[in-house]
């Protein structure tokens, strides 16, 4: 009876193991390529000055409270936001939080 409660027990974590890891193993997330979709839009940069990571960054880090911000490589536009909801995949998108960049 125990042997077969132990291999039970280990079937549970393999399969919660197969079902999780495909979420960890996403590239497009190592790769940063997502955007902000929901939260508090401070403003939005559209000048040339802003198409890239340095100078949105340093917008953002100009402005007290802004907490992130969304960088749009293929429109060319920076993103300020004060608070984050949701963010979701997007393919040529930098997004950063303040955390990550102090």
């Amino acid at each position: 009876m125990s042997l077969l409660k132990n291999l039970l027990i280990i079937g549970l974590f393999v399969s919660v193991y197969v079902a999780v890891s495909p979420a960890f193993a996403n590239t497009d997330l190592n790769k940063n390529e997502y955007e902000i979709t929901g939260g508090t839009v401070l403003g939005y940069k559209t000048t040339s000055k802003y198409k890239n990571a340095d100078n949105c960054v340093n917008a953002c880090i100009k402005k007290s409270n802004c907490e992130a911000y969304s960088l749009n490589t293929k429109g060319a536009y920076c993103v300020l936001y004060s608070s984050v909801r949701s963010i979701q995949l997007k393919e040529g998108a930098f997004t950063a939080q303040r955390k990550e960049f102090n």
